[in-house]
């Protein structure tokens, strides 16, 4: 009886152990497949965020200085501007009349995207500023804004901080692709 009863346990034992060996590869399963998990979901930022980088070409900072408008200021190191010193933000929206660059650059400094137009330079300068409008509609006007401007080097021409993306005619999937890469990307993190 002595022999049965050693035969038991040690047949629990060996029960115990493969139960822990049973377990112990659970975890290791789980463990392996939760590190696969958070490697894709880091590769896929990583994607994401090398894919962003390419909407728009990169400016150099020129700082975040504050001033009055109207104020003097270093130049700006792009056209349109996409940094730099800047006055009071204004209203996201579609505007007809212009608006100071240094306004705008306070918008960009919260995260707006700032489509500026130029009619000398459009065909059908009405009919792209109806589509802006649509476009800034559809964002809810949610730090998108519009503005005419005299630009140098482009008909419409994107920009959010420290990204500009010059156009030479109206493409709305080009333009939705840049609001939805880089708005609300900025220093300063703002509800409006």
């Amino acid at each position: 009886m002595a022999k049965a009863s050693s035969n038991k346990r040690k047949q629990q034992k060996e029960a115990q152990l493969r139960k822990k060996k049973q377990q112990r590869y659970i975890w290791i399963g789980v463990g392996i497949a939760v590190l696969l998990l958070a490697g894709g979901l880091i590769a896929q930022s990583f994607q994401k965020s090398q894919a962003r980088q390419s909407i728009g070409d990169k400016v150099g900072s020129l700082g975040q200085q504050h001033i009055a408008d109207g104020d003097d200021h270093a130049p700006y190191n792009s056209d349109p501007p996409t940094s730099g010193a800047h006055g009071n933000p204004v209203r996201a929206g579609f505007y007809d009349t212009l608006v100071p660059d240094e306004n705008v650059v306070h918008n960009l400094e919260h995260g707006h995207i700032a489509i500026s137009y130029d009619c000398a330079q459009l065909d059908d300068c009405e009919t792209v500023k109806d589509n802006l409008r649509q476009i800034i509609e559809k964002y809810d006007t949610w730090k998108v804004i519009a503005v005419p401007r005299t630009n140098r080097d482009a008909p419409i021409a994107l920009t959010a901080w420290q990204r500009i993306d010059l156009m030479d005619e109206y493409d709305e999937a080009r333009i939705t692709t840049f609001i939805d890469a880089w708005r609300d990307k900025a220093p300063e993190k703002t509800p409006e």
